[in-house]
């Protein structure tokens, strides 16, 4: 249990999945929040000895299933595996975290593929307060900056218009340590499907942490040091990742929040994930001002995406009246125009002038859905969440 306690303690905000043998066992609170999560038995060691130890676990070739119902409810898993073989070992088996997954950087197959799964991040420099936010299944990469009165309000808008699973922010960010804006960040974090959920966490639970989470969070706030969101830090981090000089390409010259956002994306994907990240190859500049501004009240009113009532079936949403798609990227795309409708007139000619064409010509119209049916998901890259024999 000592090995264990050493590695919890790096790792106090996961639920820790420790590989014994051919399960993953959880142990103390772990296990406590796990079994009721997973609705497995808990059960406990060391009775003998008059500590009971309270456990439960999974088989490790189960274990993917079981950590997706995890993430889909918020927590963050860390995995530990075995180094080495525990036949040649001579003493305790040598274990490490080798990769821990986090809700902003599931890319788990049972994910809905009509929408995308980002984990965002907010940045302050000065007056100024920057948003980014990634897609790590699809390398969808985005950044923005505000300022002045309204930017706390447009940072609220963003967070209910792109729903993220996963939210970054210094820990002693100034926008996180006013109660005011604390309570009323809160608040935008817990929407979900467009619609306010009542619970609460209680005040004496970090919102950061697997109680929070069980108790009602469903977006995951992960505080980072501050020094990741220093721009001499942030932005040469980014700069490195896409192999050019400056950042003036991307539309980021000058917009050090904005970079600094992005940066602290970067640099926490890289910390908790192993594998490659080359299909993050480039990062969006993004306007509000390009799209019409649509909160959360006003999606659900207009039941674009969920339906104004539970249990209303979801036929009767706009997005489910008019998506025809046969593809996975034409959903999410079509699910992002309802969210950010364009106010470019060209773009909206053009969005025009396509579905004529398409209701005009039948034959051709036909020709390209069974052309693109079957097509499966070229965007969403598949990221394996967990190393099932790493050795």
């Amino acid at each position: 249990m000592r090995q264990y306690a050493a590695v919890k303690k790096e790792h106090p905000n996961a639920l820790l999945f420790f590989r014994l043998g051919d399960f993953y066992e959880l142990f103390f609170d772990d296990a406590i929040l796990a079994a009721k999560e997973l609705q497995i038995t808990l059960t406990s060691r060391n009775k003998e000895k008059g500590i009971a130890v309270p456990m439960c676990g999974v088989p490790y070739h189960a274990a993917e299933t079981y950590i997706g119902k995890l993430l889909r409810r918020g927590f963050k898993v860390a995995i530990c595996e075995q180094m080495e073989d525990p036949r040649l070992a001579k003493k305790l088996v040598r274990r490490e975290v080798t990769r821990v997954v986090t809700p902003g950087t599931a890319a788990d197959s049972s994910l809905g593929s009509e929408e995308n799964n980002f984990l965002a991040a907010l940045a302050q420099v000065g007056e100024r307060v920057g948003f980014a936010a990634l897609d790590l299944s699809t390398g969808e990469f985005r950044a923005t900056e505000f300022s002045g009165e309204g930017a706390l309000r447009r940072v609220q808008e963003e967070l209910e218009q792109l729903r993220p699973k996963e939210l970054l922010y210094a820990s002693a960010a100034p926008l996180f340590e006013n109660k005011e804006n604390r309570v009323l960040l809160g608040r935008t974090l817990r929407l979900r499907s467009g619609q306010a959920y009542e619970a609460h966490v209680p005040r004496a639970v970090p919102a950061h942490t697997p109680q929070a989470i069980a108790a009602g969070a469903t977006c995951t706030e992960t505080p980072l040091d501050d020094w990741i969101f220093a721009p001499d830090h942030a932005i040469p981090l980014l700069e490195n990742h896409f192999g050019v000089l400056s950042l003036e390409g991307f539309g980021l010259a000058g917009r050090t929040a904005a970079a600094s956002a992005a940066g602290a994306i970067l640099h926490y994907v890289r910390s908790t994930q192993r594998g490659s990240l080359n299909h993050v190859d480039r990062i969006g500049w993004y306007e509000r001002q390009n799209c019409l501004v649509l909160d959360a009240v006003t999606v659900r009113n207009l039941e674009l995406i969920e339906p104004l009532f539970a249990g209303t079936d979801t036929g009767v949403t706009l997005i489910r009246s008019i998506d025809a798609a046969v593809t996975p990227m034409g959903k999410r795309l079509l699910r992002a125009w309802l969210l950010r409708p364009s106010l470019d007139l060209n773009e909206i000619d053009g969005r025009l002038d396509a579905v004529e064409a398409g209701v005009q010509d039948i034959v051709a119209r036909e020709e390209l859905r069974r052309a693109l049916d079957g097509v499966l998901d070229l965007v969403q890259t598949p990221i394996p969440e967990i190393c099932v024999n790493n050795r």
